[in-house]
């Protein structure tokens, strides 16, 4: 075998293991990446509820939204608490903000099969 068509060989097994490892990142890692995303977004959205709840007088905010305006109360301003609602990774449904009473509530995303909630 001559020197050429060795290092041809040795170059093409560089490749194939590179194209393994990137068809594991795509299977496993991404998917994973994309969960953490989701549930770091969810908590920040239920910690920004309960700021808006510590600070614009001790009630839920009635939808997401009002996390990102200005409000006043009792004559002082209130808000924003978030510049913006995290847009959810691909494959992801919208965040959903739901209320239990006056007193707590829940934020959720799904995938498939898969649900992550804060808090």
């Amino acid at each position: 075998m001559d020197i050429r068509r060795a290092v041809g060989m040795a170059g093409l097994a560089l490749l194939l293991c590179a194209c393994e490892r990137e068809e594991k990142m795509v299977r496993e890692d991404l998917p994973m990446a994309r969960t953490t995303k989701a549930r770091s977004d969810a908590q920040a959205i239920a910690a920004a509820v309960n700021a808006y709840r510590a600070s614009c007088g001790g009630g839920l905010p009635e939808a997401l939204e009002a996390l990102t305006t200005q409000t006043t109360v009792g004559g002082a301003p209130c808000g924003p608490m978030l510049g913006s609602i995290p847009t959810p990774p691909p494959g992801w449904s919208a965040y959903v903000y739901a209320r239990q009473g006056d007193t707590s509530f829940t934020v959720s995303s799904s995938s498939g099969a898969q649900t992550v909630s804060a808090p």
